[in-house]
């Protein structure tokens, strides 16, 4: 829709309602930003484009929100989008920032994504989008675990009626954090385990230059059935569901092992979404809605464990929904067990 807005000469306000957010809609505007440019340079005339960052778990920044909205929109019509707008049990205030904007603008075209009902405002029309465009079958699969989509029934299912499937890829890799070597709780305190991920991205020959035929029969393109390009290390995302730095064990393992892994701080978030250093960007879970070729998640509770289930119930946080789904091409597991 913001493309349809931006074509018919109208300013398109792109909204971060929390934390987790921003590197979604930075990602969305930067995205957005590169195609206005380019039909722009083609002599098509668009709106402006603009981004604007809150967080509606506070109050304060509820008003300030609207408030700052509302004076865009004086003497015309105003054009939001808002994406990953809640999780976590976060942004309880959405659906009242939504009713208090429309009040104050009733030329109102707002669209919002998030997987969670709960998040929208009671009233408005809302569309199920469920057809996963791109992850593939593996991918897709473990994602379809997940206890919001088979326990707790809380988030819809996935469907795919009327869509081409995409071709194979490789099936999901795992490895383990136990044995000879390994050391710490979890995963990512552990530099054996650093190392075994990045002899795996060796062996997917991330960062060369050259095609190599072992990239092109060990990944398959997403959609077609041509092999990807030449991975490069922008392509790897690293997730953790807690808190790593610099320090921690897997981070060393990786950069011992040649790879260029940096931990993604505040600072960061916009070269994370643009990828625009070609680095391992290693990252915590609460980075919403980015997408890579290679997803490696650091498991810390184990998916179906007990203890993950009373943590889990009622709550917005999952593994297997929040960081599997971004993979593209492939998935690689580190498991505690």
């Amino acid at each position: 829709m913001a493309i349809e807005w931006l074509r018919c000469g109208h300013d398109v306000y792109i909204v971060s309602t929390w934390m987790g957010s921003r590197a979604a809609c930075i990602m969305l505007h930067y995205l957005l930003l590169q195609t206005v440019n380019t039909q722009q340079s083609a002599g098509v005339s668009h709106g402006q484009l603009h981004l604007m960052q809150y967080d509606l778990d506070d109050s304060e920044d509820v008003e300030k929100a609207v408030n700052d909205l509302s004076q865009e929109a004086i003497g015309r019509s105003l054009y939001v989008i808002a994406d990953e707008v809640g999780s976590e049990l976060r942004i309880n205030n959405f659906g009242t920032f939504c009713n208090k904007l429309l009040t104050q603008v009733p030329s109102l075209h707002l669209w919002a994504a998030s997987c969670f009902p709960e998040h929208r405002p009671a009233g408005w029309e809302v569309k199920y989008l469920s057809t996963p465009l791109r992850s593939p079958p593996v991918v897709v699969t473990e994602v379809e675990q997940d206890l919001r989509i088979t326990r707790f029934r809380d988030v819809d299912p996935n469907s795919q009626q009327g869509v081409p499937d995409h071709t194979d890829s490789p099936s999901v890799t795992r490895l383990y954090h136990r044995g000879l070597g390994h050391s710490g709780r979890w995963p990512g305190d552990c530099v054996t385990c650093g190392r075994e991920v990045a002899s795996f991205l060796h062996r997917l020959s991330v960062g060369v230059t050259e095609t190599s035929t072992t990239t092109s029969t060990t990944l398959t393109s997403t959609i077609g059935s041509s092999p990807p390009p030449c991975l490069q290390w922008r392509d790897v995302l690293v997730f953790s569901w807690r808190d790593v730095n610099d320090q921690s064990g897997v981070v060393t393992g990786l950069n011992k092992a040649g790879i260029p892994a940096r931990v993604m701080k505040d600072d960061d978030i916009e070269d994370v979404a643009t990828a625009h250093s070609d680095v391992v960007w290693v990252t915590n879970a609460r980075v919403y809605g980015l997408k890579r070729k290679v997803v490696v998640y650091l498991q810390y509770f184990d998916f179906d464990s007990m203890r993950f289930t009373e943590f889990y119930q009622g709550s917005d946080c999952s593994s297997r929904l929040d960081l599997v789904p971004r993979s593209t091409s492939q998935l690689v597991i580190v498991s505690l067990y």
